[in-house]
């Protein structure tokens, strides 16, 4: 594999893109431009003001322009705003605000707020500047950042105040900014992709028309973002389009770039002195956490030395973690291979972590004293070149690993989505149903697994292996219940919830699983080589519902019949092929349609786990 330094002097392409970790943009800018590259780096630009400045000073040496992926300036709302600012006045304070929530689980609360900052922060300063004509350094005058991702922070440029605050704990998702003048204010809407205008004093009668102004605003607008958007008029982030457009013209007509040095320098700063207050709340949120742990870990009764030490990878993930909690209580010594040391706060009392990356081939050192792997890690997104790596090649590294270690019994989760539908085999799939293998029909996720199982098999007859099989069906949480997407759809205060009330939608509980996991670890040899696992019986919609009205009772339900969708889905596919020019409209009825299975495996395994659970109570 060639290095980036090698694909520069091989391609010496006019631009490069980087969108690497933050930490690299620097490094990498500055090697793309010696090599003659003009340079477009996503946010955020650099960590610190300094590394931004060598960009700039690199790139001025060189004669080569510099763009950063600040595209919300280049949003209508943005354009709007900056636009038509002196028909109110004179600006007397900015409130930007951003709420969103963590993208991925391998992120902490900090590294993700960190890596959104930037939409929050350059739009406020270029409003500031725009409001004051003021070229000085906008200051901090207070600030509160908190390690769940939360950021309150004071900034003033001459007389003007500017209010900064991103949340990852507040809802619901937004973003905007308010811009508050003498004669009026404006409300730069992100999401709904419109300007609240209240231009006038709104004094005297005014105010009562100014809920109406804004309501009739806000719809109309909101109607008008989201219909273009609908009919593809528009892309989801049309401001990048804008910006990349901007830049490539400025390149080509050797014109400056339309973003200036001092601004992209402005927000960077802003964000390094956020950043580095984030980051020492991080740290006494773990120096907590890390004492919490050690305490915990102090009341926890030895590991069973009769019980085989289990190697856990997957283990800080939605079932992995629920799988290490519950062999560490039945007294299992439990060692787990991650991408990356979790926080203290996440881990669980009395368990080994290890770093390791998946994708390559193990060091068997890592698994020397196990006796026991349970290989619960997976891709869950991304296109094929993903699932290839962190799906199928870890399986086989993980097993290989395994077997060189003299490891023997080990237990692959994988998928009941690999397996053929029941209109394909014309009954009700069970355990003898063949995989559905060996095409990207069904995406890349079942793909992968169903390649992993495949590998399994074959790693197991040529390495002598005694590997185990456990398909769940789609996981839910019981315990912080989020709904399956063929439930139905959250719509503002109600929840449409799609099919018969009384109709069984085929799901697998991580407590479940992580039971049954558990039970196999205790009695390998009596477990069943396969299980499609799913809950025996089946909860129904409505069971499923009130879950969900149990961590959400704010919510209202409304029940669409399914066999109305099902008669609509025709219609749907045409309408998606003609206006909105889909080549593979999607079958709204088979979103939402349920599968059902022959749970006699599953019940077997689910009741023996149960009274496993009794007997260690006892």
């Amino acid at each position: 594999m060639k290095d980036a330094g090698e694909l520069l002097a091989d391609l010496r392409p006019d631009v490069v893109h980087i969108v690497t970790p933050p930490a690299t943009h620097a490094p990498l800018a500055i090697q793309a431009i010696r090599a003659g590259s003009h340079v477009y780096i996503e946010k955020p630009f650099a960590p610190t003001r300094a590394e931004a400045a060598a960009i700039f000073a690199e790139a001025a040496e060189h004669g080569r322009l510099v763009c950063a992926g600040h595209q919300v300036l280049f949003e209508p709302p943005s354009l709007a705003v900056l636009d038509e600012l002196d028909a109110i006045g004179r600006v007397v304070h900015i409130e930007s605000f951003f709420s969103f929530r963590t993208a991925r689980r391998t992120i902490t609360p900090v590294e993700q707020a960190k890596d959104i900052l930037p939409h929050a922060v350059y739009p406020l300063l270029a409003q500031l500047r725009a409001g004051t004509s003021n070229a000085a350094a906008v200051a901090i005058r207070g600030m509160d950042v908190r390690a769940t991702g939360d950021i309150y922070a004071i900034l003033q440029l001459g007389d003007v105040t500017g209010l900064l605050l991103v949340t990852l704990s507040g809802r619901p998702v937004e973003q905007y900014q308010q811009i508050v003048s003498t004669n009026g204010s404006f409300r730069a809407d992100y999401i709904t992709g419109g300007v609240v205008r209240l231009a006038g004093p709104g004094a005297g009668l005014g105010v009562l028309f100014t809920p109406y102004r804004r309501a009739w605003q806000t719809l109309t607008g909101a109607t008008r973002g989201f219909t273009k958007l609908i009919l593809g008029r528009t892309t989801s982030y049309p401001g990048l389009t804008a910006l990349l457009d901007r830049f490539y013209r400025s390149i080509a007509a050797g014109t400056p770039p339309p973003l200036t040095p001092s601004s992209i320098l402005d927000t960077v700063d802003i964000c390094e002195q956020i950043g580095a207050a984030l980051d020492v709340a991080e740290q006494a949120a773990e120096e907590q956490a890390q004492a919490n742990l050690a305490a915990a870990e102090r009341n926890m009764p030895p590991c069973d030395p009769n019980r085989p030490a289990v190697l856990v990878t997957g283990g800080t993930g939605l079932l992995g973690a629920p799988v290490v909690r519950e062999l560490r209580h039945a007294g299992f010594r439990v060692r787990v291979l991650a991408r990356r040391t979790p926080p203290f706060g996440v881990r669980v009392p009395g368990v080994e972590y290890v770093v390791a990356d998946l994708a390559r081939p193990l060091d068997p050192v890592l698994l020397s004293d196990m006796g026991l792997v349970v290989h619960c890690a997976a891709e869950t997104a991304g296109g094929q070149d993903e699932h290839q790596r962190n799906s199928i090649d870890a399986t086989r590294h993980v097993f290989e690993a395994a077997a060189n270690a003299g490891i023997r019994q080990g237990i692959h989760v994988s998928s009941i989505a690999v397996i053929k539908t029941g209109e394909e085999v014309g009954g009700l799939p069970d355990e003898k149903t063949p995989l559905d293998s060996g095409h990207l029909r069904r995406g890349p996720y079942v793909w992968g697994k169903a390649e992993s199982e495949l590998v399994v098999g074959r790693l197991a007859l040529e390495r002598n292996l005694d590997i185990k099989i456990i398909r769940p069906g789609p996981l839910v949480d019981y315990g912080a219940f989020q709904p399956p997407g063929r439930l139905g759809r959250e719509l503002g205060p109600w929840f449409v919830a799609i099919g018969a009330k009384r109709t069984p939608l085929s799901v697998c509980d991580v407590g479940t699983a992580a039971r049954v996991i558990r039970s196999y670890a205790e009695a390998f040899g009596a477990a069943p080589a396969l299980v499609n696992l799913v809950e025996a019986p089946p909860p129904t919609r409505l069971e499923l519902a009130t879950r969900l009205r149990g961590q959400r009772p704010d919510l209202g339900f409304f029940w669409f019949p399914g066999w109305l969708l099902r008669a609509l889905s025709p219609p749907l596919k045409l309408v998606q092929k003609l206006v909105l020019g889909s080549k593979e409209p999607i079958d709204v009825y088979a979103a939402f349609a349920s599968q059902r299975y022959n749970t006699d495996v599953a019940s077997s395994v689910i009741v023996r786990a149960g009274r496993s659970s009794v007997d260690q109570a006892s």
